[in-house]
């Protein structure tokens, strides 16, 4: 993560990073380029009415924007492949995994299930951001958000913005294994493939699970353990592709094995992995089977 110290800092490496010139910004900010001159060269402040474009247009997270939109600017790390970002430097750094399972389950009043095309569309945007381009059809979370909103979630900021999501769809047996063979890649799924009847060992498929910082991840990781803490199944895999390293590792501490390591999968330009298991020894010391 990079340590900002002003918005004008950010949005210069924002536009390095996205490869757009100041006019094509401009356009997407619908302000003209005088002021991303202006904001970059620290002459003048966003306004407070295009603070939102800034969120929601450039998907920068809400915080980052208030703390640095500001004659006092509130320095913050920040990491623009990623979109997360940490207020302290002790908090880029993930802690000990079982702290994700303290106090189960922990309740928070911006979590809410899956329900709309904005936060299919956020989903989606991660998944990009992650350099997957197989994006999975949008009837699809929608049909998992009906059968599994334990686990089809998005979680708001205190200011109502995007702050993370989990996107975990049933997966009949068969349809699984085609992934697990490469015989399938994520978009060619569809609504019939999910399980609304559950016979013989449950597939939960994460196909995107993303927070902006490490106190929402831990809402977030805290809720799907505490989903599988609850119910005990005593036949189950939770499995998923990740193009993210923190994120294969964090999943093995927790129990999972990686099934196979792709550094060109579906086309992509990042290392895609996929992992299985369950959490029946990271949560209760045993097999539940």
């Amino acid at each position: 993560m990079k340590k900002y110290h002003s918005i004008g800092e950010l949005l210069l490496d924002y536009r390095t990073f996205n490869s757009i010139s100041q006019a094509e910004m401009a356009l997407l900010l619908n302000v003209d380029a005088r002021s991303i001159s202006r904001w970059e060269n620290a002459e003048a402040l966003v306004r407070t009415d295009k603070e939102e474009a800034l969120v929601k247009k450039l998907n920068i997270p809400h915080q980052v924007v208030h703390n640095l939109n500001s004659e006092h600017p509130i320095p913050i790390f920040y990491d623009l492949k990623t979109r997360t970002y940490s207020l302290t430097k002790v908090m880029t750094r993930r802690p000990n995994t079982s702290w994700y399972k303290a106090d189960l389950p922990v309740e928070n009043e911006r979590l809410h299930p899956i329900s709309n095309d904005s936060d299919i569309e956020f989903v989606n945007t991660i998944q990009l951001l992650s350099k997957n381009d197989k994006l999975i059809r949008p009837e699809v979370i929608k049909t998992a958000a009906v059968l599994l909103p334990e686990l089809n979630l998005v979680l708001y900021d205190h200011s109502g913005f995007y702050a993370g999501h989990i996107s975990v769809l049933p997966l009949k047996t068969g349809i699984y294994q085609q992934i697990r063979n490469k015989e399938i890649t994520e978009d060619k799924l569809k609504p019939g493939h999910l399980a609304k009847r559950i016979s013989g060992t449950r597939i939960f498929y994460f196909y995107s699970m993303y927070a902006d910082n490490l106190d929402h991840s831990y809402y977030l990781i805290n809720t799907l353990l505490g989903y599988f803490k609850k119910e005990k199944f005593t036949d189950y895999r939770f499995a998923g592709i990740t193009f993210k390293q923190n994120k294969v590792e964090l999943l093995q501490e927790m129990g999972l094995q990686i099934i196979w390591t792709d550094e060109h999968y579906a086309g992509s330009d990042a290392r895609a992995t996929l992992l299985e298991g369950n959490f029946d020894m990271f949560l209760f010391g045993k097999m539940q089977g």
